[in-house]
Protein backbone atom coordinates (compact mmCIF):
# COMPACT_ATOMS: atom_id res chain seq x y z
CA UNK A 1 0.00 0.00 0.00
CA UNK A 2 0.77 3.67 -0.38
CA UNK A 3 0.56 5.89 2.28
CA UNK A 4 1.34 10.04 1.80
CA UNK A 5 3.95 11.22 4.45
CA UNK A 6 1.36 13.71 6.39
CA UNK A 7 -1.12 10.69 6.82
CA UNK A 8 1.71 8.71 8.01
CA UNK A 9 2.91 10.63 10.83
CA UNK A 10 -0.49 10.80 11.39
CA UNK A 11 -1.63 7.44 11.81
CA UNK A 12 1.38 6.37 13.84
CA UNK A 13 2.50 9.60 15.97
CA UNK A 14 2.18 7.50 18.89
CA UNK A 15 3.84 4.08 18.69
CA UNK A 16 5.62 2.33 15.56
CA UNK A 17 7.01 -1.19 15.58
CA UNK A 18 9.36 -3.80 13.92
CA UNK A 19 11.38 -5.73 16.24
CA UNK A 20 14.71 -6.64 14.47
CA UNK A 21 15.35 -10.06 13.54
CA UNK A 22 18.61 -11.64 12.28
CA UNK A 23 20.82 -9.68 14.78
CA UNK A 24 23.72 -11.72 14.76
CA UNK A 25 23.85 -11.11 10.78
CA UNK A 26 24.03 -7.52 11.13
CA UNK A 27 20.37 -6.18 11.10
CA UNK A 28 18.57 -5.29 14.24
CA UNK A 29 15.89 -3.08 15.62
CA UNK A 30 16.86 0.21 16.16
CA UNK A 31 14.69 3.78 16.93
CA UNK A 32 15.51 7.17 17.22
CA UNK A 33 15.95 9.75 19.55
CA UNK A 34 17.58 13.41 19.63
CA UNK A 35 17.84 13.53 23.34
CA UNK A 36 20.77 11.71 24.02
CA UNK A 37 24.78 10.89 23.60
CA UNK A 38 26.30 7.90 22.79
CA UNK A 39 25.87 5.58 26.22
CA UNK A 40 27.91 5.16 29.02
CA UNK A 41 27.02 3.98 32.31
CA UNK A 42 25.62 6.14 34.06
CA UNK A 43 26.63 7.55 37.45
CA UNK A 44 23.39 9.95 38.43
CA UNK A 45 21.94 7.07 41.38
CA UNK A 46 25.14 8.19 42.89
CA UNK A 47 27.28 5.22 44.24
CA UNK A 48 26.43 1.81 43.21
CA UNK A 49 23.86 -0.76 45.26
CA UNK A 50 23.73 -4.27 45.50
CA UNK A 51 20.36 -6.42 45.08
CA UNK A 52 17.33 -5.97 43.21
CA UNK A 53 15.87 -8.18 40.00
CA UNK A 54 15.93 -5.73 37.09
CA UNK A 55 13.11 -6.29 34.61
CA UNK A 56 13.15 -6.27 31.24
CA UNK A 57 10.77 -6.14 28.01
CA UNK A 58 11.82 -7.04 24.59
CA UNK A 59 10.26 -6.98 21.52
CA UNK A 60 11.32 -9.73 19.88
CA UNK A 61 11.10 -13.75 20.59
CA UNK A 62 11.47 -17.14 18.60
CA UNK A 63 10.50 -20.45 19.90
CA UNK A 64 13.10 -21.56 17.60
CA UNK A 65 16.16 -19.59 19.29
CA UNK A 66 18.77 -21.21 21.33
CA UNK A 67 20.70 -19.93 24.26
CA UNK A 68 23.72 -21.28 22.17
CA UNK A 69 26.13 -17.89 21.99
CA UNK A 70 27.77 -19.26 18.71
CA UNK A 71 24.07 -19.24 17.26
CA UNK A 72 22.64 -15.95 18.86
CA UNK A 73 21.02 -13.92 16.48
CA UNK A 74 17.73 -12.78 18.40
CA UNK A 75 17.28 -10.29 21.39
CA UNK A 76 16.92 -12.73 24.19
CA UNK A 77 19.63 -14.71 22.88
CA UNK A 78 22.31 -11.99 22.39
CA UNK A 79 21.29 -10.71 26.26
CA UNK A 80 21.50 -14.74 27.23
CA UNK A 81 25.40 -14.46 25.57
CA UNK A 82 26.66 -10.89 26.65
CA UNK A 83 25.52 -11.53 29.86
CA UNK A 84 26.02 -15.27 30.55
CA UNK A 85 29.66 -15.70 29.20
CA UNK A 86 32.30 -13.93 27.71
CA UNK A 87 34.75 -13.08 25.26
CA UNK A 88 38.15 -12.44 24.72
CA UNK A 89 37.69 -8.96 24.08
CA UNK A 90 35.90 -6.15 24.77
CA UNK A 91 34.33 -3.60 22.04
CA UNK A 92 32.81 -0.24 23.30
CA UNK A 93 30.48 1.97 20.79
CA UNK A 94 33.00 2.88 18.77
CA UNK A 95 34.76 0.04 18.56
CA UNK A 96 37.48 0.88 21.30
CA UNK A 97 38.89 -2.71 22.76
CA UNK A 98 38.72 -3.67 26.25
CA UNK A 99 40.52 -6.53 28.03
CA UNK A 100 37.60 -9.44 28.83
CA UNK A 101 39.16 -12.80 29.17
CA UNK A 102 41.59 -12.02 27.51
CA UNK A 103 44.41 -9.61 29.23
CA UNK A 104 46.52 -8.84 26.40
CA UNK A 105 47.14 -10.00 22.35
CA UNK A 106 49.17 -9.37 19.49
CA UNK A 107 50.12 -10.75 16.04
CA UNK A 108 52.67 -10.99 13.89
CA UNK A 109 54.45 -8.12 11.63
CA UNK A 110 51.91 -9.06 8.55
CA UNK A 111 48.74 -9.92 10.63
CA UNK A 112 48.73 -13.32 10.38
CA UNK A 113 49.31 -15.19 13.67
CA UNK A 114 47.73 -13.78 16.94
CA UNK A 115 48.59 -14.74 20.35
CA UNK A 116 45.54 -14.27 23.55
CA UNK A 117 46.97 -14.31 27.09
CA UNK A 118 44.02 -15.42 28.96
CA UNK A 119 42.93 -13.74 32.64
CA UNK A 120 43.97 -15.80 35.38
CA UNK A 121 41.54 -16.92 37.95
CA UNK A 122 38.49 -17.33 36.04
CA UNK A 123 35.90 -19.91 36.46
CA UNK A 124 32.79 -21.09 34.84
CA UNK A 125 29.65 -21.17 36.55
CA UNK A 126 30.12 -25.10 38.01
CA UNK A 127 33.53 -23.77 39.21
CA UNK A 128 35.70 -25.10 36.64
CA UNK A 129 38.88 -23.22 35.77
CA UNK A 130 39.06 -21.24 32.23
CA UNK A 131 42.19 -22.68 29.88
CA UNK A 132 43.40 -22.24 26.46
CA UNK A 133 41.65 -25.22 25.51
CA UNK A 134 38.23 -23.84 26.58
CA UNK A 135 39.20 -21.48 23.89
CA UNK A 136 40.36 -23.68 21.09
CA UNK A 137 36.91 -25.76 21.34
CA UNK A 138 35.00 -22.66 21.18
CA UNK A 139 36.43 -21.72 17.66
CA UNK A 140 36.49 -24.66 16.27
CA UNK A 141 32.74 -25.12 17.26
CA UNK A 142 32.00 -22.04 15.34
CA UNK A 143 34.53 -23.15 12.56
CA UNK A 144 32.20 -26.38 12.25
CA UNK A 145 29.60 -25.20 9.29
CA UNK A 146 27.79 -27.80 10.53
CA UNK A 147 26.63 -25.71 13.45
CA UNK A 148 25.58 -22.45 11.40
CA UNK A 149 27.45 -20.21 13.86
CA UNK A 150 26.82 -16.47 13.44
CA UNK A 151 30.50 -15.86 13.42
CA UNK A 152 31.58 -18.67 10.65
CA UNK A 153 30.93 -16.31 7.50
CA UNK A 154 33.62 -13.48 9.34
CA UNK A 155 35.94 -15.69 10.84
CA UNK A 156 35.45 -18.75 8.00
CA UNK A 157 37.17 -16.37 5.64
CA UNK A 158 40.60 -16.58 6.94
CA UNK A 159 40.74 -19.32 9.76
CA UNK A 160 40.62 -22.91 9.85
CA UNK A 161 40.00 -25.11 12.61
CA UNK A 162 43.70 -26.13 12.09
CA UNK A 163 44.87 -22.81 12.49
CA UNK A 164 43.75 -22.65 16.49
CA UNK A 165 46.18 -24.27 19.08
CA UNK A 166 46.62 -23.86 22.95
CA UNK A 167 50.31 -22.94 23.85
CA UNK A 168 50.14 -23.52 27.42
CA UNK A 169 47.36 -23.56 29.42
CA UNK A 170 47.05 -19.74 29.27
CA UNK A 171 48.24 -18.84 25.64
CA UNK A 172 46.10 -19.22 22.51
CA UNK A 173 47.43 -18.88 18.97
CA UNK A 174 45.36 -18.50 16.11
CA UNK A 175 47.17 -18.64 13.07
CA UNK A 176 44.97 -17.39 9.72
CA UNK A 177 45.51 -18.77 6.30
CA UNK A 178 45.45 -14.57 5.00
CA UNK A 179 45.89 -11.61 6.87
CA UNK A 180 43.67 -9.60 8.76
CA UNK A 181 44.64 -6.69 11.27
CA UNK A 182 40.81 -7.10 12.87
CA UNK A 183 40.68 -9.99 14.53
CA UNK A 184 40.21 -8.28 18.01
CA UNK A 185 37.39 -6.54 16.52
CA UNK A 186 35.69 -9.47 15.28
CA UNK A 187 35.87 -11.66 18.15
CA UNK A 188 34.62 -9.05 20.27
CA UNK A 189 31.16 -9.86 18.94
CA UNK A 190 29.02 -12.16 21.25
CA UNK A 191 28.89 -14.76 19.23
CA UNK A 192 32.43 -15.43 19.86
CA UNK A 193 31.95 -16.44 23.68
CA UNK A 194 33.73 -19.06 25.15
CA UNK A 195 32.09 -21.92 26.33
CA UNK A 196 33.55 -24.86 28.11
CA UNK A 197 35.17 -27.50 26.53
CA UNK A 198 33.34 -30.27 25.37
CA UNK A 199 29.69 -28.22 26.06
CA UNK A 200 26.56 -29.30 23.79
CA UNK A 201 23.67 -28.50 26.25
CA UNK A 202 23.44 -24.85 26.54
CA UNK A 203 20.29 -24.91 28.94
CA UNK A 204 22.18 -24.37 31.92
CA UNK A 205 24.01 -21.57 30.43
CA UNK A 206 27.49 -22.60 32.18
CA UNK A 207 29.42 -19.61 31.04
CA UNK A 208 31.87 -16.98 32.54
CA UNK A 209 30.11 -14.11 32.55
CA UNK A 210 28.56 -12.36 35.62
CA UNK A 211 24.78 -14.08 35.81
CA UNK A 212 23.40 -17.79 35.72
CA UNK A 213 21.10 -19.00 33.07
CA UNK A 214 17.75 -19.55 35.34
CA UNK A 215 15.28 -20.03 32.90
CA UNK A 216 15.09 -19.94 28.75
CA UNK A 217 11.65 -19.82 27.23
CA UNK A 218 12.75 -18.12 23.63
CA UNK A 219 9.32 -17.11 23.24
CA UNK A 220 7.95 -15.73 26.17
CA UNK A 221 11.07 -15.18 28.87
CA UNK A 222 14.28 -16.02 30.30
CA UNK A 223 15.94 -15.94 33.92
CA UNK A 224 18.79 -14.92 35.60
CA UNK A 225 20.43 -14.95 38.62
CA UNK A 226 23.93 -13.25 40.01
CA UNK A 227 26.91 -15.93 39.53
CA UNK A 228 28.76 -14.93 43.20
CA UNK A 229 32.24 -16.52 41.71
CA UNK A 230 32.37 -13.65 38.55
CA UNK A 231 36.40 -12.55 38.10
CA UNK A 232 35.24 -9.04 38.23
CA UNK A 233 35.35 -8.60 41.82
CA UNK A 234 32.17 -6.84 43.25
CA UNK A 235 30.13 -7.54 40.68
CA UNK A 236 27.41 -7.95 39.66
CA UNK A 237 25.49 -5.44 41.54
CA UNK A 238 21.75 -7.35 40.29
CA UNK A 239 20.57 -10.23 42.37
CA UNK A 240 18.80 -11.16 39.15
CA UNK A 241 17.40 -10.08 35.66
CA UNK A 242 13.64 -11.03 34.31
CA UNK A 243 13.17 -10.65 30.42
CA UNK A 244 9.88 -11.05 28.87
CA UNK A 245 8.74 -10.95 25.68
CA UNK A 246 6.36 -7.98 24.97
CA UNK A 247 5.55 -7.72 21.07
CA UNK A 248 3.32 -5.05 21.22
CA UNK A 249 4.96 -1.87 20.94
CA UNK A 250 2.25 -0.09 22.62
CA UNK A 251 1.91 -2.54 25.22
CA UNK A 252 5.75 -2.72 25.59
CA UNK A 253 6.07 0.73 26.24
CA UNK A 254 3.01 1.11 28.29
CA UNK A 255 4.86 -1.83 30.84
CA UNK A 256 7.81 0.70 31.48
CA UNK A 257 5.40 4.14 31.67
CA UNK A 258 3.45 2.44 33.95
CA UNK A 259 6.68 0.76 36.14
CA UNK A 260 5.68 -2.98 35.60
CA UNK A 261 9.13 -3.16 33.54
CA UNK A 262 12.19 -1.03 34.16
CA UNK A 263 13.15 -1.37 30.80
CA UNK A 264 11.83 -1.99 27.44
CA UNK A 265 13.76 -1.96 23.70
CA UNK A 266 12.91 -1.04 20.44
CA UNK A 267 12.10 2.77 20.87
CA UNK A 268 11.46 4.15 17.24
CA UNK A 269 11.27 7.82 16.38
CA UNK A 270 7.83 9.24 17.20
CA UNK A 271 7.52 6.94 20.22
CA UNK A 272 10.75 8.20 21.63
CA UNK A 273 8.66 11.52 22.86
CA UNK A 274 6.97 9.61 24.91
CA UNK A 275 10.37 9.20 27.45
CA UNK A 276 9.57 11.30 30.34
CA UNK A 277 8.73 11.79 33.70
CA UNK A 278 10.31 8.64 35.09
CA UNK A 279 11.12 6.99 32.01
CA UNK A 280 14.31 8.33 29.62
CA UNK A 281 15.67 7.38 26.79
CA UNK A 282 19.23 5.15 26.93
CA UNK A 283 20.63 4.91 23.17
CA UNK A 284 23.76 4.49 20.99
CA UNK A 285 23.29 7.59 18.91
CA UNK A 286 25.14 5.96 15.94
CA UNK A 287 22.84 2.52 16.42
CA UNK A 288 22.69 2.26 12.18
CA UNK A 289 21.81 3.16 8.64
CA UNK A 290 18.55 3.45 7.25
CA UNK A 291 18.24 3.48 3.36
CA UNK A 292 16.57 1.79 0.24
CA UNK A 293 18.53 -1.28 -1.06
CA UNK A 294 18.25 -2.10 -4.82
CA UNK A 295 19.45 -5.16 -7.12
CA UNK A 296 21.79 -3.98 -9.19
CA UNK A 297 22.54 -6.09 -11.51
CA UNK A 298 18.25 -6.04 -12.35
CA UNK A 299 16.47 -3.77 -14.55
CA UNK A 300 15.86 -0.62 -14.09
CA UNK A 301 18.31 -0.62 -11.44
CA UNK A 302 21.49 -1.44 -13.19
CA UNK A 303 21.52 1.68 -14.93
CA UNK A 304 24.03 3.88 -12.52
CA UNK A 305 22.08 6.70 -14.11
CA UNK A 306 18.49 5.45 -12.25
CA UNK A 307 20.57 5.23 -9.27
CA UNK A 308 21.91 8.69 -8.93
CA UNK A 309 18.88 9.48 -9.73
CA UNK A 310 17.23 7.80 -6.75
CA UNK A 311 20.15 9.28 -4.24
CA UNK A 312 19.73 12.83 -5.69
CA UNK A 313 15.49 12.48 -5.34
CA UNK A 314 16.44 12.14 -1.43
CA UNK A 315 15.67 14.89 0.47
CA UNK A 316 18.12 13.38 3.71
CA UNK A 317 17.24 16.27 6.03
CA UNK A 318 13.50 15.65 5.49
CA UNK A 319 13.42 11.80 5.85
CA UNK A 320 15.97 11.55 8.63
CA UNK A 321 13.36 14.25 10.79
CA UNK A 322 10.93 11.48 10.26
CA UNK A 323 12.77 8.59 11.18
CA UNK A 324 15.63 9.65 13.77
CA UNK A 325 13.90 13.07 15.50
CA UNK A 326 16.75 15.59 16.77
CA UNK A 327 19.62 13.49 15.64
CA UNK A 328 20.29 14.97 12.71
CA UNK A 329 22.87 12.48 10.84
CA UNK A 330 22.71 12.64 7.36
CA UNK A 331 25.55 10.48 5.12
CA UNK A 332 26.41 9.42 1.75
CA UNK A 333 25.87 6.81 0.44
CA UNK A 334 28.25 4.30 2.37
CA UNK A 335 27.60 2.15 5.83
CA UNK A 336 30.11 4.12 8.11
CA UNK A 337 28.86 7.38 9.95
CA UNK A 338 30.49 10.39 9.75
CA UNK A 339 32.20 10.05 13.20
CA UNK A 340 33.49 7.00 12.48
CA UNK A 341 37.57 7.19 11.94
CA UNK A 342 37.62 5.46 8.74
CA UNK A 343 35.44 8.01 7.36
CA UNK A 344 36.81 9.21 4.15
CA UNK A 345 37.89 13.03 4.97
CA UNK A 346 35.89 15.52 2.57
CA UNK A 347 33.22 13.30 1.88
CA UNK A 348 29.75 14.66 1.99
CA UNK A 349 26.04 13.73 0.98
CA UNK A 350 24.55 14.20 -2.39
CA UNK A 351 22.50 17.44 -2.18
CA UNK A 352 18.69 17.10 -2.81
CA UNK A 353 18.36 17.87 -6.82
CA UNK A 354 15.11 17.20 -8.24
CA UNK A 355 15.92 18.58 -11.34
CA UNK A 356 19.47 16.94 -11.42
CA UNK A 357 17.55 14.25 -10.81
CA UNK A 358 15.10 14.27 -13.65
CA UNK A 359 18.05 15.05 -16.20
CA UNK A 360 19.45 11.56 -15.10
CA UNK A 361 16.33 9.82 -15.27
CA UNK A 362 15.50 11.52 -19.19
CA UNK A 363 19.65 10.34 -19.90
CA UNK A 364 18.61 6.50 -18.73
CA UNK A 365 15.63 6.92 -21.29
CA UNK A 366 13.18 7.34 -18.57
CA UNK A 367 10.26 9.70 -20.15
CA UNK A 368 8.00 10.08 -17.12
CA UNK A 369 7.33 9.14 -14.46
CA UNK A 370 9.84 6.68 -12.62
CA UNK A 371 7.99 3.69 -11.17
CA UNK A 372 8.89 1.29 -9.04
CA UNK A 373 7.86 -1.19 -5.69
CA UNK A 374 9.83 -0.85 -2.41
CA UNK A 375 8.73 -3.58 0.39
CA UNK A 376 9.50 -2.65 3.77
CA UNK A 377 7.52 -3.91 7.11
CA UNK A 378 6.34 -1.10 10.00
CA UNK A 379 8.78 1.03 11.86
CA UNK A 380 11.69 2.60 10.95
CA UNK A 381 12.09 0.69 7.63
CA UNK A 382 8.11 1.90 6.49
CA UNK A 383 9.65 5.30 7.77
CA UNK A 384 12.18 5.81 5.59
CA UNK A 385 10.68 4.24 2.29
CA UNK A 386 7.42 6.52 2.93
CA UNK A 387 9.74 9.34 3.63
CA UNK A 388 11.31 8.99 0.30
CA UNK A 389 8.23 8.50 -1.49
CA UNK A 390 7.25 11.91 -0.27
CA UNK A 391 10.65 13.87 -1.40
CA UNK A 392 11.32 11.89 -4.83
CA UNK A 393 8.21 12.62 -6.12
CA UNK A 394 9.71 16.47 -7.35
CA UNK A 395 12.05 14.14 -9.37
CA UNK A 396 9.33 12.40 -11.30
CA UNK A 397 9.91 9.10 -9.36
CA UNK A 398 6.96 7.41 -7.43
CA UNK A 399 8.15 5.18 -5.24
CA UNK A 400 4.84 2.52 -4.77
CA UNK A 401 5.41 1.47 -0.61
CA UNK A 402 3.96 -1.82 -0.34
CA UNK A 403 3.68 -2.75 3.53
CA UNK A 404 4.58 -6.07 4.30
CA UNK A 405 4.14 -8.08 7.87
CA UNK A 406 7.11 -7.93 10.19
CA UNK A 407 6.24 -11.80 10.88
CA UNK A 408 7.13 -13.24 6.69
CA UNK A 409 9.10 -10.28 5.66
CA UNK A 410 12.33 -12.23 6.02
CA UNK A 411 11.05 -15.27 4.41
CA UNK A 412 9.19 -13.79 1.94
CA UNK A 413 10.78 -10.47 1.07
CA UNK A 414 14.11 -10.03 2.16
CA UNK A 415 16.99 -11.18 -0.39
CA UNK A 416 14.04 -12.02 -2.66
CA UNK A 417 12.45 -8.43 -3.95
CA UNK A 418 14.55 -6.24 -5.71
CA UNK A 419 14.18 -3.34 -3.59
CA UNK A 420 13.47 -2.92 -0.05
CA UNK A 421 13.46 -0.05 3.31
CA UNK A 422 15.63 -1.46 5.58
CA UNK A 423 18.10 -0.83 8.44
CA UNK A 424 21.30 -2.31 9.37
CA UNK A 425 23.29 -1.87 12.62
CA UNK A 426 26.56 -0.30 12.77
CA UNK A 427 29.41 -2.97 11.71
CA UNK A 428 33.36 -1.92 11.69
CA UNK A 429 34.12 -1.16 8.58
CA UNK A 430 36.62 -4.67 8.38
CA UNK A 431 33.14 -6.56 8.24
CA UNK A 432 30.66 -4.06 6.89
CA UNK A 433 32.07 -3.49 3.16
CA UNK A 434 33.00 -7.23 2.78
CA UNK A 435 29.50 -8.43 3.94
CA UNK A 436 27.58 -5.30 2.42
CA UNK A 437 29.16 -5.33 -1.14
CA UNK A 438 31.54 -7.87 -1.05
CA UNK A 439 31.00 -10.96 -3.92
CA UNK A 440 29.98 -13.51 -1.48
CA UNK A 441 29.23 -10.70 1.24
CA UNK A 442 26.31 -12.43 3.36
CA UNK A 443 24.24 -8.94 3.37
CA UNK A 444 24.96 -8.01 -0.10
CA UNK A 445 21.60 -6.89 -0.63
CA UNK A 446 22.48 -4.74 -3.44
CA UNK A 447 24.05 -7.97 -5.55
CA UNK A 448 26.81 -4.87 -6.07
CA UNK A 449 30.10 -6.36 -7.71
CA UNK A 450 33.30 -5.01 -8.15
CA UNK A 451 36.57 -6.72 -8.26
CA UNK A 452 39.11 -3.35 -7.35
CA UNK A 453 36.39 -2.83 -4.66
CA UNK A 454 37.33 -6.34 -3.11
CA UNK A 455 41.03 -6.11 -3.62
CA UNK A 456 41.03 -2.99 -1.74
CA UNK A 457 39.22 -4.28 0.93
CA UNK A 458 41.35 -7.15 1.14
CA UNK A 459 44.47 -4.65 0.88
CA UNK A 460 43.31 -2.88 4.30
CA UNK A 461 42.02 -5.68 6.54
CA UNK A 462 45.19 -7.34 5.79
CA UNK A 463 47.20 -3.49 6.54
CA UNK A 464 48.99 -2.69 9.90
CA UNK A 465 49.39 0.69 9.00
CA UNK A 466 46.64 2.78 10.47
CA UNK A 467 46.89 5.75 7.75
CA UNK A 468 47.10 2.93 4.95
CA UNK A 469 43.99 1.36 6.37
CA UNK A 470 42.31 4.70 6.23
CA UNK A 471 43.46 5.21 2.19
CA UNK A 472 42.75 1.85 1.32
CA UNK A 473 39.03 1.71 2.82
CA UNK A 474 38.54 5.52 1.76
CA UNK A 475 38.76 4.86 -1.76
CA UNK A 476 36.68 1.32 -1.77
CA UNK A 477 33.56 4.10 -0.07
CA UNK A 478 34.02 5.94 -2.75
CA UNK A 479 33.60 3.29 -5.11
CA UNK A 480 30.65 2.28 -3.05
CA UNK A 481 29.14 6.41 -2.99
CA UNK A 482 29.74 6.33 -6.16
CA UNK A 483 28.56 3.16 -8.11
CA UNK A 484 26.17 0.78 -5.26
CA UNK A 485 22.32 0.37 -5.76
CA UNK A 486 21.05 2.19 -2.14
CA UNK A 487 20.32 5.39 -1.21
CA UNK A 488 21.19 5.84 2.46
CA UNK A 489 20.17 9.23 4.01
CA UNK A 490 21.28 8.73 7.04
CA UNK A 491 21.67 7.12 10.80
CA UNK A 492 19.55 6.61 13.61
CA UNK A 493 19.72 5.65 17.05
CA UNK A 494 19.68 2.11 18.56
CA UNK A 495 17.17 3.47 21.62
CA UNK A 496 15.94 2.26 24.55
CA UNK A 497 13.48 3.36 27.54
CA UNK A 498 14.29 2.98 30.71
CA UNK A 499 13.27 3.52 34.33
CA UNK A 500 15.65 6.42 35.89
CA UNK A 501 16.50 4.60 38.76
CA UNK A 502 18.38 1.85 36.34
CA UNK A 503 21.72 2.83 36.03
CA UNK A 504 25.07 1.68 35.20
CA UNK A 505 23.88 -0.09 31.66
CA UNK A 506 26.55 -0.76 29.25
CA UNK A 507 25.37 -0.97 25.38
CA UNK A 508 27.66 -1.64 22.13
CA UNK A 509 26.76 -2.44 18.51
CA UNK A 510 24.44 -5.35 17.26
CA UNK A 511 22.20 -5.44 20.42
CA UNK A 512 25.34 -6.05 23.00
CA UNK A 513 23.73 -5.12 26.45
CA UNK A 514 26.11 -5.74 29.05
CA UNK A 515 24.56 -6.05 32.48
CA UNK A 516 27.39 -6.67 34.79
CA UNK A 517 27.25 -3.25 36.22
CA UNK A 518 23.85 -1.92 36.28
CA UNK A 519 22.14 -1.59 39.78
CA UNK A 520 18.74 -0.28 40.80
CA UNK A 521 19.26 3.38 42.27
Amino acid sequence: MTNQIDRHLDRRALLRGGAGLAVGAGLVALGACGTGNDPAPSSSGGTPKRGGTLRWAVAAGNATQIADPAKATGTMPLLIAANCYDTLVRADAEFNLSPALATEWSSTPDALVWTFKLRAGVKFHDGSAVTAQDVVYSFKRILDPKLAAVGLGQIGKFLSASGVSAVDPSTVKITLNKPNAFVPVLVSHAGFSIVKDGTTDFSKGNGTGPFILNGFDAAARTSLARFDGYWQDGLPYLDGVEIVVISEDATRLQAATSGSQDVVDNITGASTLLLKGNIEPYMLKNGGWVGLTMFGDTAPFNNPKVIQAMQYAADRKKIMSVVAPGIDIISPDIPIPPSDKYFPTGMTPRPYDPDRAKALLKEAGIDGTFNFDVYAYQGDKLDTAISYKSTSEKAGINANVITWPHATFFTDIFKKKPAIGISVARLHISQALPRLYGATGDLNLTHFSNARFDELVAQATAATDESRQKQLFADALAIINDSAANVIPGWEGQVYGKNKRVQGLSASNGAHMYLAKAYLA
